[in-house]
């Protein structure tokens, strides 16, 4: 099977700027790390909701289950939905890949 890997990093509170470019550079990192993987880019899906974090959390969490790996982001820790969805991927069983 194919890696198929969420990226999962602090969003809130950053510019959208910075949390774009942040998910991006984690996107370049992993592609050079895993050739051929494939990565699911929270920043990337269509959030058509009313925008509270709880639809957002939803959506994200939905796109997360369809991977089977999780890249955890250096900022992960300062992030409430960062941590749901290391203790989510944790539990399941998911490999957990932490970035240097």
């Amino acid at each position: 099977m194919s890696k198929k890997i969420y990226i999962s990093g602090k969003i809130t509170g950053l510019s959208e700027k910075v949390a774009k470019k942040q998910f991006a550079d984690a996107h370049t990192q992993l592609k050079g790390m895993y050739p051929g993987c494939e990565t699911v880019n929270p920043m990337e899906i269509n959030h058509d909701h009313d925008q509270s974090w709880l639809n957002f959390m939803k959506q994200d969490i939905k796109a997360m289950m369809d991977c089977n790996a999780i890249f955890m982001l250096k900022n992960w820790q300062e992030s409430k939905g960062a941590i749901v969805e290391y203790t989510l991927a944790k539990g399941l069983g998911y490999e957990i890949i932490h970035q240097a």
